[in-house]
């Protein structure tokens, strides 16, 4: 799960990192603008906390191997 929501999901690759939707209804039916302003605001936060993710699982990606004893980029050449 990312974010609070779990309307959103970071799949993770040897070709990246990239967010998928869950579902297609991301809101609820909204009657103002407070709760269109609110809705959208938590799917901002979840999109940031993807956007983290997503950050991270790159970081762990450029730094080689995950398992010891497998020789990372930098040990191979």
């Amino acid at each position: 799960m990312t974010g609070i929501l779990d309307k959103f999901h970071v799949e993770h690759s040897v070709h990246g990192a990239r967010v998928l939707a869950r579902t297609t209804q991301l809101t609820s039916y909204c009657l103002d603008d407070g709760e269109i302003d609110g809705a959208i605001q938590l799917l901002k936060d979840d999109l940031d906390a993807c956007a983290r993710e997503m950050k991270r699982l790159n970081e762990v990606n450029s730094r080689g191997a995950l398992f010891e004893g497998w020789p990372s980029s930098v040990e191979a050449s």
